[in-house]
């Protein structure tokens, strides 16, 4: 198989190269003739329930179990229609990003490319101006992501530890958090060395089955004492819809591991289409967080914590394992999303800077160390609300509206932006609210994070 960035040897062969084997002058022409998926082969490829189920598992969450908490900032009526319209708008963004990569594989008659290197093509087919940015651009977008796939795992962590600290308080000593993040990732280790995306899958199932039992018993407690819905707020102020859609919006911020399921599919042309792959997940995720978001807030009211199963009784047994159940289905879902990182720093650049008798050795010393970070980042910043709305606002603007638009605009420079140049309009748009966005979320975010770290430490009890 052609490496991603590198022409395939099948095929009408393009001009001499520039950057990524762009041609100098590509033709209209030769767009519809290359079928990037035609070319495409995989190791080992992932099923169409396969890469359903992988998606579920990369998104479905702690960004479920945290969206009561963006009820109480938005109100029921209103937080209904802001995440319907969130989740259209995002869904949408990623449509449009796959589609322009797609289209980056067939201006250079590649099977493949990964997001930086569809982000550095684009910049070349983009006006003369820009082209000087490209190599620039491809490499901020593998930082992106890669600080996006570090904060999701940070959250993940963090998530488990709290989980798993209430339990060990009530049947042993009250040890520090620290010492359960340590116990998480030395559990993690062996799972987090597993190199192929194809042998996850049964790790991402059997997360996937803990995951629903554990909110199929929740039911128990969020049906159990309803107060009158008149009791809870239908509308909230428009100050904190952006807390809202910083928290909400990490239910669909795992753009790395979309693509990543993706690139891996023996069939990747049904990923997308109104009942591809992608939606049916994603359509599948949105009644699980309007359920759970309604619920919880219904039933917790403003007392609502960042995640629904610190809400429920810490003695029950029933509570108790609701809790194991969740924790360990979280637990399982950091190996999927870990592996994002390892591809872009292997794929994108690994090849070049290692050695392939040498590659098994880095990529377990990357992969050790990249745990061992998350684990202190966890362990340093333990406030689950903030870092979950720090990760959704960050990853919100750069990869779900920044990059797509960016790429479509580019990519279509030289062959028109359609009547009235909506495509343009339609992309600049998605700039503005990616910006804004971005800037309000990580700064409200970033602030929280200030301020819990800078206050006095609440006791731990004993070490």
């Amino acid at each position: 198989m052609a490496k991603p960035g590198q022409p395939d040897s099948e095929g009408p062969q393009p001009p001499a190269p520039s950057i990524l084997g762009l041609p100098n002058s590509p033709s209209r022409s030769s767009l519809y003739i290359y079928n990037p998926y035609e070319k495409r082969t995989v190791e080992v490829p992932l099923t169409n329930f396969d890469a359903f189920v992988s998606l579920l598992k990369c998104v479905v969450g702690t960004g479920i179990l945290a969206m009561p908490l963006a009820m109480r900032y938005a109100g029921i009526v209103s937080g209904v229609l802001l995440s319907v319209l969130l989740m259209v708008l995002l869904t949408y963004c990623i449509h449009l990003l796959i589609t322009g990569m797609t289209e980056c594989c067939r201006r250079i008659h590649v099977p493949q490319v990964s997001m930086p290197q569809a982000v550095q093509i684009a910049y070349e087919l983009g006006p003369a101006c820009v082209h000087c940015f490209a190599r620039a651009a491809g490499i901020s977008t593998s930082c992106v992501l890669v600080f996006g796939q570090f904060g999701l795992c940070c959250v993940y962590i963090v998530f488990v530890s709290k989980n798993f600290k209430e339990i060990g308080d009530f049947y042993f000593k009250d040890y520090h958090e620290r010492y359960y993040v340590l116990g998480v990732c030395m559990l993690q280790l062996p799972f987090f060395m597993i190199r192929k995306l194809k042998f996850l899958v049964p790790l991402n199932l059997v997360s996937n089955i803990l995951l629903y039992a554990g909110f199929l018993c929740i039911m128990y407690y969020l049906f159990q004492g309803l107060p009158s819905l008149q009791d809870r707020e239908m509308f909230k102020p428009p100050q904190d819809y952006m807390m809202f859609f910083g928290i909400a919006a990490f239910s669909l911020t795992a753009v790395g591991s979309m693509l990543v399921v993706e690139a891996n599919m023996a069939h990747p042309e049904s990923y997308l289409g109104f009942f591809g792959v992608l939606n049916l997940a994603v359509f599948f995720i949105l009644c699980s967080n309007l359920f759970f978001g309604i619920m919880g807030y219904w039933r917790y009211g403003e007392q609502v914590e960042a995640s629904i199963t610190l809400n429920i009784p810490q003695s029950e047994v029933l509570s108790q394992f609701i809790k194991v159940a969740i924790a360990c289905g979280i637990f399982l879902s950091y190996p999927l999303n870990g592996f994002v990182f390892i591809t872009i720093v292997f794929s994108d650049y690994g090849d070049n800077a290692v050695e392939h008798k040498c590659r098994t050795t880095a990529e377990i010393l990357v992969r050790l160390s990249f745990l061992l970070l998350t684990g202190i980042v966890a362990a340093v910043v333990p406030n689950l609300a903030a870092l979950t709305e720090l990760e959704g606002a960050f990853s919100l603007c750069n990869l779900n509206l920044l990059c797509p638009a960016l790429i479509d605009i580019f990519v279509n420079y030289e062959t028109g932006y359609g009547r009235l140049r909506w495509k343009l309009i339609r992309d600049i748009l998605l700039i503005i609210i990616g910006v804004v966005f971005g800037v309000v979320g990580c700064t409200v975010a970033i602030q929280q994070l200030v301020a819990d770290l800078s206050a006095k430490p609440p006791g731990h009890g004993e070490s």
